[in-house]
Formats: C-alpha cells, sequence, structure tokens
C-alpha cells in the first residue's frame, strides 16, 4: 500500500521507556501504537467511544506485523489506519507507521476486528449505521 491509500492518521509520539536494552523500540509497543490508532479511529470515525462498561464493541481478534525498520528514541511516528472490508461479524483492518516525514514504513499490519456482545460473550452481526459510517469515510471497501 501507499500512504495516499490511508484514511485515518494518528501522531503517536515514541516514549523513552519504549526503548529495549538495544536502544530500539521493542515490538510490543509497535502493537500499543496500532491499538491506539484503531481506538482512534472508532473514536474519530464511528463515534464509537471504547468504555468498561459497553455492551457491544469492537473487540481484535487477530493482528499481524511486519517489522521493517527499527525506530530508536525520540521520534514522532504517524500511524495511518483503514478498513479495507466489512463482512457481516468481522472487518478488516490495516494499518503502516512511519517515521513522521518519511515516505516508507516501518511497520506493516494486518487485523482482524469482530462486533461483540459483552453480554451475551459472543461475536454479532456489525450494525448497519457502523457499516454505513464505514462506509461514507473509507475511499473503497470490499463487502460494502
Amino acid at each position: 500500500m501507499i500512504k495516499q491509500d490511508f484514511t485515518h492518521i494518528t501522531t503517536v509520539p515514541v516514549r523513552w521507556g519504549d526503548a529495549d536494552i538495544f536502544g530500539h523500540i521493542n515490538n510490543v509497543q509497535y502493537i500499543r501504537y496500532l491499538e491506539s490508532a484503531r481506538v482512534t479511529y472508532c473514536e474519530d470515525v464511528l463515534d464509537l467511544p471504547l468504555t468498561a462498561d459497553m455492551k457491544v464493541g469492537w473487540l481484535l481478534a487477530d493482528i499481524q506485523c511486519a517489522f521493517l525498520q527499527q525506530v530508536h528514541y525520540p521520534e514522532n511516528l504517524t500511524v495511518m489506519t483503514r478498513i479495507s472490508n466489512v463482512g457481516n461479524k468481522s472487518a478488516t483492518v490495516l494499518a503502516e507507521i512511519y517515521r513522521e516525514g518519511e515516505d516508507k514504513p516501518v511497520i506493516t499490519s494486518h487485523g482482524v476486528m469482530v462486533w461483540f456482545d459483552f453480554e451475551r460473550q459472543q461475536t454479532a452481526p456489525i450494525p448497519d449505521v457502523i457499516k454505513s459510517k464505514v462506509a461514507s469515510y473509507e475511499k473503497s471497501v470490499e463487502g460494502l
């Protein structure tokens, strides 16, 4: 993908404590950066604040990352996120992380979120209002 394919941008500062003993950012931190971007996407695009008392909402079911370049403190990272596919109960979320101002990603990611009923503890169909918000925000989405 290229930056222009993405619709949502989140800036994440690298913190001193994000580095490991070798001085580069620990792989676990990238998962947290991606999480911050997904949460911001849900709030900004879907008007869906994530709270502890949610009855239904997104749940991350799978995430895969390709680590392409090392990052060191201090940096500001740009996390580019988009939903590329929506099914009945799940959606594919793509993300890439860039050093601020650069055009080559340091990380690429592919994840699956499922719509989840927290009271029943099971997946549920994605509401039409959520599908509609995704469709109106994204440039193109498979399944919509």
